[in-house]
């Protein structure tokens, strides 16, 4: 039994307030998602719209992208702290409402400036909802339960990435750059509804054991370096596979994004998988199997010779990272006793968002040292070596044993 399991006893609401309460569940997903799509196709014109000439207007759309980053690197540390002081339900619905505002900025901000410092509270705010969002399923859910519901939460939210990325090319295509920053709009309301509808108010909690703040940190750095290191890897297809690709010939951009796309279908299958083996296996072998994919499919692209064999390699890839991404999050869950589950999430949102970050650095030396295709195999072997040393440490066999705690007025 997981320390989260021994000590939660909120009741889950009953008929249609629970049918809202499923999607709003999943705010977390959606709301990462939708940071780095919804703006994809219409880069270019936002870029322009700012940029001062092409050097210029290549650094406005790439830090209009990558400067969410940083919001959700500190909201992870700054959300366990919130929830903890106004609660996990007032904290989703403050931040949903802050999300799209923030989120739609674009719709009337002139300035580059102003984008840029909207784009960086967005990704504040979006961490703020996937904590507290996720303290849900920790609350409502048991260990075979929190599988399937992170299974389908990772789906939904690659689904809805999927249809912003078509629908912000229509928007760009029939009315302006602008109009796909409606799409911050839509979807936050949609979740606001559902979660006023649906999510009951939980009890805040606080520990009688000194394990809020840093002890949850301590306690669990070994898991949260995992998860930055492996976030590194995840990035691969994100951030290099393009040069990858280019040096083994393969320059059609038409090729090259049927190679990369097959790494967001296959997350897709990892992830609807992940709850069905779960669940019939326990977590500790189906994350070996993640692992296993992710290694296989970094290092084959390593020595994959053209884009068909890229390709499948890309799919192992992506299927490993549908089985890992619920995974981290089932993992953090069944770590974390109801008192320091905030904490614990927003940390772990926090070491994913670093790994995202860190990964051109940390690519670097191995690119220097073995090539581009060289550091793709290395990066692979490395991931492989962590999946047979978490298999021969045991990791997430056993859960921590539930620490006591205390409940105060919400």
């Amino acid at each position: 039994m997981s320390a989260t399991e021994a000590t939660a006893t909120m009741e889950r609401p009953q008929g249609a307030r629970w049918l809202a309460a499923i999607p709003a569940m999943m705010a977390g997903a959606c709301s990462i998602g939708l940071i780095f799509t919804a703006l994809t196709p219409v880069l270019p014109r936002l870029s322009a719209q700012f940029g001062g000439g092409k050097v210029g207007a290549e650094i406005a759309g790439q830090m209009v992208m990558s400067v969410p980053a940083i919001g959700l690197i500190l909201g992870g540390i700054g959300s366990g702290w919130l929830i903890e002081r106004v609660g996990a339900r007032r904290l989703l619905l403050a931040s949903l409402l802050l999300y799209a505002l923030c989120g739609s900025a674009g719709l009337w901000v002139g300035d580059l400036w102003a984008l840029f410092v909207s784009r960086t509270l967005l990704g504040f705010f979006t961490a703020c909802i996937s904590t507290s969002a996720n303290s849900f399923i920790g609350e409502f859910f048991d260990e075979k339960g929190r599988g399937r519901m992170l299974s389908a939460m990772t789906v939904v939210g690659s689904l809805l990435a999927t249809c912003a990325v078509l629908m912000s090319g229509w928007f760009g295509e029939h009315v302006g750059w602008r109009a796909p920053f409606a799409i911050y709009l839509i979807v936050p309301a949609v979740l606001f509804t559902l979660a006023a509808i649906g999510l009951p108010v939980i009890p805040i909690r606080t520990s009688g054991h000194g394990e809020a703040g840093q002890g949850v940190f301590l306690r669990n750095w070994p898991i949260y370096l995992m998860i930055g290191a492996l976030y590194v890897v995840l990035m691969m297809t994100s951030t290099q596979i393009s040069y990858l690709l280019t040096e083994r010939g393969i320059t059609s951009p038409i090729i090259q994004s049927r190679v990369i796309s097959m790494a967001f279908a296959w997350l897709i299958v990892g992830a609807i998988f992940y709850g069905t083996m779960q669940g019939r296996i326990g977590w500790a072998p189906t994350y070996y199997i993640g692992l296993l994919s992710l290694g296989l499919g970094i290092g084959g692209l390593g020595f994959a010779p053209d884009a068909w064999l890229a390709g499948a390699a890309t799919a192992l890839k992506g299927f490993g990272a549908g089985i890992l991404s619920p995974a981290f999050i089932h993992l953090v869950l069944n770590r974390s006793t109801p008192e320091t589950r905030g904490r614990a999430l927003g940390l772990m949102t926090t070491s994913m968002f670093v790994g995202d970050l860190a990964n051109p650095i940390v690519v670097a030396p191995f690119r220097a040292v073995f090539g581009m295709h060289g550091a793709f195999i290395s990066l692979g072997s490395l991931v492989l070596l962590g999946a047979v040393m978490a298999f021969f440490t045991g990791l997430g066999r056993k859960a921590p044993p539930a620490a006591g705690h205390r409940r105060v007025a919400a």
